[in-house]
């Protein structure tokens, strides 16, 4: 694993992880929330074997990244651009699961010479559609809520502490069966832990900013998107609602919607591998 960084344009780093095949077809990996660049690395070995080339940056904020105040989703698209720039890479297809399945779509919007496809995994919708608060978790949707990223970062540092601690003493969630499982396993439950611990090297601002950025409008117009995007949805998975990946899949022209069988919100990791190999290998 390569797990480096890049001074952007406007002179912030941006930390990523590449992984993989390094002659394969490129896949710009976004991360949910609270998670980080580390969250995928423990598949390396699945992604070489399937030609896979995966780069997964930290969003602004969160491992290594700098912090970009103020931020909207439609910055996003710049910083990844500006990632491949430097990694002499062309064209990718952008993929992300949870909170990295709308960064997803505003690069499939907002990159159209460079992004080959769309993958979003049990990915959250634009939160103005009006049923997307309904079976939401409750502890986004409270963060959401508030009016700007000060308020945001002061309920966090109040709620999980400045250095974002506290996130691992809350209820856990009531994860279905499949995921039980799949975090029951010890290997798996350290690889994850890193990976969170990661997204709070820097204290609670990322993922508070995050959140705010989350709740508000999509920036960028879906119906616009011309690239092949598909949706997919496990089908136990009830921490995002399936509601908002069928309404993602709904607002892009010709996008696929499919259920994963047997999966939860997390055990679908185990099998993202195969399933971006399978949508590659019809966009490349």
């Amino acid at each position: 694993m390569n797990d480096t960084q890049i001074t952007l344009p406007d002179g912030r780093t941006l930390t990523y992880t590449d992984i993989g095949d390094s002659e394969g077809t490129c896949v710009m990996h976004f991360h949910g929330a609270p998670a980080s660049r580390y969250l995928l690395d423990i598949y390396d070995a699945e992604c070489k074997a399937h030609g896979l080339r995966l780069v997964s940056p930290d969003r602004p904020g969160y491992g290594g990244s700098s912090p970009q105040p103020g931020r909207s989703m439609a910055d996003w698209p710049g910083d990844v651009d500006a990632l491949a720039d430097a990694l002499g890479i062309d064209r990718f297809v952008a993929m992300g699961s949870s909170s990295g399945g709308p960064y997803t779509v505003a690069c499939c919007a907002l990159l159209p010479d460079r992004v080959l496809g769309g993958l979003v995994i049990a990915g959250a919708t634009d939160m103005s559609w009006s049923p997307a608060s309904d079976g939401y978790p409750e502890v986004e949707l409270d963060i959401m809520d508030l009016d700007s990223e000060a308020e945001a970062i002061a309920y966090c540092r109040d709620r999980f502490g400045a250095d974002g601690s506290g996130f691992f003493e809350e209820d856990p969630l009531p994860w279905p069966e499949p995921d039980a499982a799949f975090l029951a396993d010890e290997e798996m439950s350290e690889h994850l832990s890193r990976a969170m611990e990661e997204a709070f090297a820097q204290g609670v601002t990322g993922y508070a900013q995050d959140m705010v950025i989350q709740g508000r409008p999509w920036p960028f117009d879906p119906a616009a998107i011309e690239c092949p995007v598909r949706v997919l949805h496990g089908e136990r998975d009830d921490i995002t609602p399936m509601a908002h990946s069928r309404h993602t899949a709904a607002v892009i022209p010709d996008a696929e919607f499919e259920i994963v069988p047997h999966h939860g919100h997390a055990s679908i990791m185990d099998d993202i591998p195969r399933l971006t190999a399978a949508f590659v290998s019809q966009v490349v």
